[in-house]
This record gives C-alpha cells, structure tokens and sequence, in this order.
C-alpha cells in the first residue's frame, strides 16, 4: 500500500517557522560595542592621572621641565637691551614705572631707594644716587652708568636689593683688577663719567699719547658724509675700551670738537695737534636711536 503524499506546509506552520526563527535570533547574545562610544582613549583621564595625588600643588613632569626652562622673572634677552654689555644692576634701587616718549632724550622714569626709602622721578642725565647717572630709558628699562660700569634695571615686584655694607676700613684687604681684554691699564681709575660729563686725569692722556699705537685697539673712526651730516662714525667700540669709558657707542657720529667742525681727515688731524695739551673737550656727536637723530655733547675736563 503506497505511502500517503505528505501535505504541503500550510501558512500556518510557515507562519510558526518564521516566529521559531525569530525567537532564535532574539536568543543570540547582542554585541556589546557601540559605534557612538569613542575608540580614542579619554584625554580627561590622562590629564588626571598625570598629577601626583600626594602633591595637588605640584605640576605634572612635563609642565615642570617647561616651567624650568621659562626665564626668570627679571632675567632679560641680551639682544634686547639697548647696551648688550650692561649688566642687571644690584644697587639698592627699584623701577616703579617709566613715562616713555617719542624722543627718548626726555623719557622719565619713577625710581625708589631702599637706602633712605625715597622715590623720585628722574630724566636722562641726572644723578639717581651719588657716582650713578641715569643713561636712558628705553622699553620699560632704564640703563645707569656706575662708573665705568653700565647696568640696568626693569619694572619688579620685588624690593630693592638692600645696600651692600660699607668697607671695613684698614682692615678690608685689597684687590687687584686685572684689565679687561680690550681696557688700557690704569684707565678704569683716571676715567671718572657723571653722565655726558667726564673726568680724565692728564698723566693717562699723556700715556696714551707717548705710546698712540694701543689705541687701535679702541675701534675704529672713519669719516662719515651722509643726509647733510659729516663727521667721522665710531665703530667697534667694545666693552672696557676708553670711547666705551667715555660713554660714546657704535655707530655714533663725532661732529665737531671744540667748536671746530670735524668734516675731513685733514681737519682732524689739525685739530688733534691744537688739543694734544688742551684742558677741556667739548665732543658734539650725533646718535641714531629708534630711527630718529639724538645731538649730545659730551664734556671732558682732563685734571
């Protein structure tokens, strides 16, 4: 006896197979990823962890070693002061403030002294304290003439530096200086400045004439004609040298000396011979600063 057709699947058991099916894939563990989570670790997290949790005050290894690396407070560049051979200055002064105009030659500046706590306004030229002038103030600094030194302050919070102890008299033992690479011996001690006004004892000048061929080593002046301006130009003109002493720089332009204008070679060497015994110099130059042209004269008494 043949076997019975099976029946074919009504829509109802197709029906069933489907749900079965279905149930089947909501049995199928999901995946637990998610595409709107970020892959990339949390920069949140690494920022935190790099601090120590037993120090909150103290910056993470890498901040530190920038910190480190920054300048001090009150240490400057040496490209950015006007005189690269000045020196931050430990007199007992402080900068409060500068009143800075176009023509630099008339700029003010606030200063105070922790010597006697007094704070006065000065201009350019005058005497801060006793043996310090006041070169120029320029960018919120101002530049003093200490002798043969130049140094300069700039606007700080912090005091003044208390004022160095007097010396102790016969008991202090002296010392000896040797001369800077370019300084003539004995010139440091016969050279005295008080701004444009200078002191220079005459057993160094006639030094320096008995025996001419050191000054070469002092910089270089040559003749200079340029915009109606005629003169000779200073160049070269280096720490310790006696132009540098004297308070000339590179780059400044002696117009005349004495009255007498100095337009040629042949004139400067007239005018070296009439001032070879001369008691008093009157040195006109002309300086260029921030693009504009500064006349100065510079006073030499020789004593």
């Amino acid at each position: 006896m043949a076997d019975a057709e099976t029946p074919a699947a009504t829509d109802k058991d197709k029906s069933k197979k489907l749900n079965d099916d279905g149930d089947d894939e909501k049995k199928k563990p999901k995946s637990t990823s998610n595409k709107y989570l970020p892959t990339a670790p949390d920069r949140r997290v690494e920022t935190i962890t790099k601090f120590n949790v037993f120090c909150p005050t103290c910056l993470p290894a890498e901040a530190q070693a920038e910190a480190d690396a920054k300048p001090l407070p009150g240490d400057i560049d040496v490209e950015d002061l006007e005189f690269p051979d000045a020196t931050r200055s430990q007199l007992p002064l402080a900068l409060v403030a500068t009143m800075e105009a176009e023509d630099p030659g008339i700029s003010l500046a606030t200063i105070s002294s922790s010597t006697d706590g007094s704070t006065g306004v000065y201009a350019e030229g005058e005497d801060v304290m006793d043996g310090v002038n006041l070169l120029a103030v320029n960018l919120g600094i101002v530049y003093l003439r200490a002798g043969s030194r130049v140094e300069y302050l700039q606007i700080s919070d912090e005091a003044p530096p208390p004022p160095k102890p007097k010396d102790a008299g016969f008991d202090a033992k002296p010392t000896d200086k040797k001369p800077g690479k370019h300084e003539i011996a004995g010139a440091a001690d016969s050279i005295n400045c008080q701004g444009m006004s200078c002191t220079v004892e005459r057993k160094f000048v006639n030094q320096l004439l008995a025996n001419p061929a050191q000054l070469t080593r002092q910089g270089n002046a040559r003749p200079y004609a340029r915009d109606d301006l005629k003169g000779f130009r200073l160049s070269r003109v280096k720490k310790g040298t006696v132009p540098r002493m004297l308070g000339l720089r590179s780059g400044d332009v002696i117009t005349g000396i004495n009255g007498q204008p100095l337009d040629s070679l042949d004139g400067a060497m007239k005018l070296y011979t009439k001032l070879r015994s001369a008691s008093h110099l009157s040195v006109d130059l002309v300086r260029n600063r921030g693009g504009s042209r500064q006349q100065l004269r510079l006073d030499i008494s020789i004593i």
